[in-house]
């Protein structure tokens, strides 16, 4: 006859084992009994080791295109601020039109190009070319601002951009935004 307490304490002591046995195949790949012992080979670790480092790879590695941009058509409109510094990274920032795809849509945007000190920013050739640049592109969700709060200097590629004074400059667009639509904001991706 079982009791109550004895046919309890049989079934925690066949689930443990189970439990055992199903932990022991997943470590070593081979299906042993609980009372065998759950030991790992050393090529077996690595093996795995590697496997869970190669899928890992792959998988950041798709996360990461945003980082390395996009190619897109790009005309220079306004050139807003030129940081210039004997220390540390420049950054220049312009109001540009954006050419998505190969259609005829364009897009107002805030782009910025950060850049180290050694570097050259981007030449006057391009700044002022009519049709745009081909640069490769990424977008910066966090450096959004409103049209009201771009500060236009300059035209592009002029170079009284580089004066402290405050100027003003409107460029010639083909309808003007309203002070507070949203100029999404992309940074030139330099390798």
């Amino acid at each position: 006859m079982v009791t109550p307490t004895s046919s309890g304490a049989a079934w925690l002591s066949r689930q443990s084992r189970l439990t055992k046995g199903v932990a022991c195949f997943y470590a070593s790949g081979t299906l042993r009994t609980p009372e065998e012992s759950c030991v790992i080979s050393t090529p077996l670790a690595r093996i795995v080791s590697i496997a869970v480092v190669i899928a890992i790879s792959g998988t950041a590695a798709g996360a990461w295109p945003h980082k390395l941009g996009q190619k897109a058509r790009v005309r220079f409109l306004a050139t807003s601020t030129l940081i210039r510094g004997t220390f540390g990274p420049n950054e220049d920032t312009y109001l540009a039109e954006l050419s998505l795809n190969k259609g005829n849509e364009r897009v107002l945007i805030r782009l910025i190009d950060a850049y180290p000190n050694e570097a050259p920013p981007i030449s006057r050739e391009d700044l002022i070319a009519p049709s745009g640049v081909t640069l490769r592109i990424r977008r910066d969700f966090e450096s959004d601002r409103s049209y009201g709060q771009t500060i236009l200097r300059t035209a592009p590629g002029d170079p009284l951009a580089i004066l402290p004074e405050r100027l003003e400059y409107q460029p010639q667009l083909t309808s003007t935004p309203q002070p507070d639509s949203r100029l999404p904001c992309y940074r030139i991706v330099r390798r």
